[in-house]
């Protein structure tokens, strides 16, 4: 039984029957380096190898596994980007304790394998049990060609998810989107809250986060655009991501505003994306307060529809 599960743009397939250009990651985020690198697969049809999680948090070196693209997207924005096939492998313990060499051979083996292009950095395999260095031996022996990419670099540095999360976490959805070559967005089903938008003269659409495996921005309020995979829906609007300090609720949401729009959301999954950030969410002295000052969050997103 094979390791990976392979898909194309036809959906999933038995077993690749053509010699492949390989390269392998996490690929989280299927950013603008990424799709640099997947450029670069020649020498067989393209192929990704994408692992179901974080390295890093299998072996224990991180604490939770966020990340910055769905499991259900993830392999479409990898087929967007260039690749004919994507197999997906699970990172396991076991596959933690495999070495460069013996994960070349079952690529060689079971995707028919003919250049293994790796990052500019890349490195991969066991480091208790190392022989990556042994690498362009064996790819002699098994006649694979071996390369290395080159880096993307956006303002001199390399485009890389951990530079994207830091962008999040600043707040700054704008670099974030330049690194990703997209708006950052999280998608959610529309559900019923707690009516105060509506109070206030500002109605809110309030998306679960629950079932997200996304990484959030920082905190505050955003101007966004929210969409649906279900219908044509494209509005522009304001969110408040975070608690609601001014009404004692600690609980982190994501509540959104839309501009001129009457609709019933309720119940359906929507797509936000998040493109400035207005300012940071705070506790208001009255309800009023807080009313004057969505006013003016509103006048500051309609220059965005």
């Amino acid at each position: 039984m094979s390791l990976f599960s392979l898909y194309t743009h036809s959906g999933p397939i038995k077993k690749v029957k053509e010699d492949t250009a390989v390269t392998l990651g996490v690929f989280d985020g299927v950013h603008r380096g990424h799709r640099a690198l997947l450029r670069q697969l020649e020498g067989g049809a393209p192929l990704a190898v994408t692992l179901t999680s974080h390295p890093s948090f299998v072996l224990g070196r991180r604490g939770s596994e966020d990340w910055l693209d769905e499991e259900r997207e993830h392999i479409g924005l990898l087929l967007d980007a260039g690749v004919k096939y994507v197999a997906v492998m699970p990172f396991t313990e076991e596959v933690a304790r495999m070495t460069a060499c013996q994960l070349t051979r079952l690529l060689h083996n079971e995707l028919r394998m003919r250049t293994l292009l790796l990052g500019y950095d890349g490195r991969f395999g066991s480091k208790q049990d190392d022989d990556f260095a042994a690498l362009p031996q064996l790819a002699d022996e098994l006649g694979i060609m071996l390369k290395h990419g080159l880096p993307f670099l956006l303002e001199g540095e390399p485009v890389s998810s951990s530079r994207i999360r830091r962008a999040l976490a600043e707040g700054n959805v704008e670099e974030a989107a330049t690194l990703l070559g997209r708006p950052y967005s999280i998608g959610g089903t529309v559900e019923h809250g707690r009516g105060v938008g509506h109070t206030l003269g500002f109605p809110t659409a309030n998306v679960d986060l629950t079932a997200s495996r996304k990484t959030l921005p920082k905190e505050g309020v955003y101007v966004v655009r929210i969409g649906s995979p279900t219908s044509r829906l494209r509005h522009i609007g304001m969110a408040n991501l975070g608690a609601a300090p001014t009404y004692g609720i600690g609980q982190r949401m994501l509540e959104v505003h839309l501009l001129d729009y009457s609709g019933d959301l309720y119940g359906k999954e929507v797509q936000v994306e998040f493109l400035h950030r207005l300012r940071d969410t705070r506790r208001f002295d009255s309800p009023e307060a807080l009313q004057a000052q969505l006013a003016d969050d509103l006048e500051q997103t309609r220059q965005w529809s």
